[in-house]
């Protein structure tokens, strides 16, 4: 039932995308198309038909032009915004697996064309800030189960802490590294290749996890607490069972719980990854992403290919880890065993 939530949730959220993605598809091309009317009305031979049968419909011209003609050319005019998005994102899709057509809609990607570098960057840096924010959780979570004076403190702390935007942690790194001996390169994207290019993600992973681990230690600890006031553990204990084993029992009765938690920590964390791959210059995600809108004294342009490549990745990576995190909470569940 849980995993049928899961698949109903992400189709809602798909289609969403797409009728937003394909709206604003059709809003690009029917630019498109206005421009190619001021060329039809001036060198087309044809264009005295065309205003004939636009003043016989008491329409303008050039929205007679885009309404009846340009669709031949620039079918997704005539396609609901739906079914363009849906389009898009299966084009998406397969360029994901492979090399496909793009029918012509590349000018919807803009300057930055996506590829699976970006994803390689992203993931490696989304990889190495949740490691490291989980084993930071994992060790206070451990601590404020033992001491409720800490417990407090880490209350306080993930208050304070999650209001505090990543951005800030950022800047406080790039001081640090113009005013130190740090090399100023860590500052100036990626470089290098292997184990050399991990050093440039130090401080973007001190970055995310000054941020994100706090929330999660809490929730772990809440989850802890909770288990720990169970009836079965003072069962236990009145068994003569040693702590150690009680404590074991309390362990893998908060897995389940304890991994939906950091499930939606890890939704978050792709917010804070995606600010900061662009703040560093990390050529991730961030980076495309930052690249979709571009706004100019005279105009604003907006690429929903790229936008479509970043959402389309981050949705298929949240769908794969949720069903796998369900997946594993049903082989997991201890609660018929106790």
């Amino acid at each position: 039932m849980s995993l049928r939530r899961i698949v109903i949730r992400y189709t809602i959220v798909t289609l969403l995308v797409a009728f937003v993605l394909g709206y604003a598809i059709k809003g690009v091309v029917e630019k498109r198309a206005y421009l190619e009317a001021i060329d039809f009305f001036q060198y087309n031979p044809n264009a005295g038909k065309v205003v004939a049968a636009a003043e016989k419909l008491g329409m303008d011209p050039f929205e007679y032009y885009v309404k009846y003609i340009a669709p031949k050319n620039h079918p997704e005019l005539g396609k609901s915004s739906l079914r363009v998005g849906l389009e898009y994102l299966v084009l998406t899709f397969k360029g994901l697996l492979g090399p496909s057509r793009e029918r012509g809609w590349s000018y919807l990607c803009g300057f930055i064309k996506p590829s699976w570098d970006f994803v390689y960057n992203t993931l490696i840096f989304l990889v190495m800030a949740e490691v490291a924010v989980v084993l930071l959780a994992l060790l206070l979570s451990f601590r404020a189960v033992k001491s409720e004076r800490f417990s407090g403190f880490l209350q306080t702390a993930a208050r304070a802490f999650n209001g505090i935007p990543v951005w800030f942690f950022v800047v406080l790194f790039f001081l640090l590294i113009i005013y130190s001996p740090i090399p100023s390169d860590l500052a100036n994207g990626l470089k290098g290749s292997g184990l050399r290019m991990l050093a440039y993600f130090v401080f973007p992973v001190l970055s995310v996890l000054l941020v994100a681990s706090w929330g999660l230690a809490e929730g772990i600890t809440v989850v802890m607490r909770e288990e720990f006031g169970q009836f079965y553990v003072e069962a236990k204990r009145a068994m003569g069972l040693p702590e150690s084993r009680v404590k074991r029992h309390i362990v893998r009765a908060s897995i389940v719980p304890v991994m939906h938690v950091w499930l939606q920590n890890f939704i978050e964390v792709q917010t804070l990854v995606l600010v900061v791959d662009y703040l560093f210059k990390l050529n991730g995600l961030g980076t495309v992403l930052a690249s979709t809108l571009i706004i100019t004294p005279d105009s604003v342009f907006f690429f929903p290919g790229t936008f479509a490549f970043v959402v389309m990745v981050l949705v298929l990576l949240n769908f794969l880890v949720s069903m796998t995190v369900e997946v594993l909470s049903i082989k997991l569940e201890p609660r018929g065993g106790k």
